[in-house]
């Protein structure tokens, strides 16, 4: 079973997840007014819900039907042209004005891959995820986490057809401090 789904009934209850989410909502939402937004590994909507308000429409797509399940059901309550669908962002084929990811990149494998795909689908990017870290974030367990974070080189690296503006947007306080980067990658 899916550990997301299980996940999905308390996510939202960590302070730490709203903390980080309001500011990559902070950071997005101004560049994603009156814009079709994707967003890959929404999760419960942290992120694409609080974003959703000022978009054209937002389509949020995760592998875990429970999160899905969440998004929907807080898209309906607040109305907003909001709709999350079970599916990872390699089945996508629909072209995006932008497509937002947090949180979501250190669970997939080919990185390479993954920048390929974006180009596809869209001129700009905004990823947010964990800054190169040793192992120890994920405190139950990395059996689905295939990096450690990243670094800005790893990012450059894996992201070289695009633009890449990269900044430090959040530091998660747990047994140590984890920071948290946001990279806007846009077409050259």
């Amino acid at each position: 079973m899916n550990r997301f789904n299980k996940d999905a009934i308390t996510w939202d209850d960590l302070p730490r997840r709203v903390e980080l989410a309001k500011k990559v909502v902070q950071n997005v939402k101004p560049f994603v007014k009156n814009k079709k937004v994707l967003e890959f590994g929404c999760g419960t909507g942290l992120v694409g819900i609080n974003i959703a308000d000022v978009t054209k429409e937002l389509i949020g797509i995760d592998t875990s039907e429970k999160m899905v399940e969440k998004f929907n059901e807080k898209a309906k309550k607040l109305n907003l042209n909001a709709k999350a669908f079970v599916k990872n962002i390699f089945e996508e084929n629909d072209k995006y004005d932008a497509i937002v990811s947090s949180m979501t990149i250190h669970h997939i494998k080919d990185i390479k891959k993954l920048s390929k795909k974006l180009y596809e689908l869209t001129n700009i990017v905004f990823i947010a995820d964990l800054v190169k870290e040793d192992g120890t974030f994920h405190t139950r367990g990395n059996e689905d986490v295939e990096h450690f974070g990243f670094s800005i080189d790893e990012l450059k690296d894996y992201f070289s057809e695009w633009k890449m503006d990269y900044k430090i947007i959040h530091t998660i306080k747990k047994h140590k401090d984890f920071d948290v980067f946001l990279i806007t990658l846009q077409k050259k």
